[in-house]
């Protein structure tokens, strides 16, 4: 599902803290946006309706929590990204993404154990899937 910016802000306080009223999200965004309280409930509105927070009144007062968790959110992120990529593209923008991303020692030992694990697989040479016309590369112009 695709969100804008400014509520991926929103989101990421409700992943860090949930169950939040409107004024909290307020408070924790305001050092770093300068965004009024009506737009952080027009935001709240707009994740409400598209079904990825739940609002619950308490003692008259709302309670805003995400509905869906954040590792979860990601991964359908990025996966919806990479099927909109061409298969061939792949390596190239993992590469980019690797080197632009700020990673522990840790993490970068998993992804090295988790790139020889698939070194063990890896096909020599991966075929373009796209549909004819859809990307720059050989392999769609070949197909019929």
């Amino acid at each position: 599902m695709n969100i804008s910016q400014a509520e991926w802000q929103v989101m990421r306080v409700l992943w860090a803290y949930p169950n939040s009223r409107s004024s909290e999200v307020v408070t924790r965004l305001e050092e770093d946006f300068a965004w009024k309280p009506a737009t952080v409930k027009t935001l709240l509105n707009r994740l409400k309706g598209k079904g990825l927070i739940q609002m619950e009144k308490r003692e008259g007062k709302f309670y805003y929590r995400a509905e869906v968790a954040e590792e979860q959110h990601l991964q359908d992120e990025w996966h919806s990204f990479f099927e909109n990529v061409c298969q061939t593209k792949h390596g190239e923008l993992l590469s980019s993404m690797v080197a632009e991303a700020s990673l522990s020692a840790s993490a970068i030992k998993d992804l090295i154990e988790l790139l020889e694990k698939r070194l063990e697989t890896a096909p020599s040479q991966v075929i373009c899937a796209c549909s004819k016309g859809q990307c720059s590369c050989h392999h769609a112009c070949e197909r019929k």
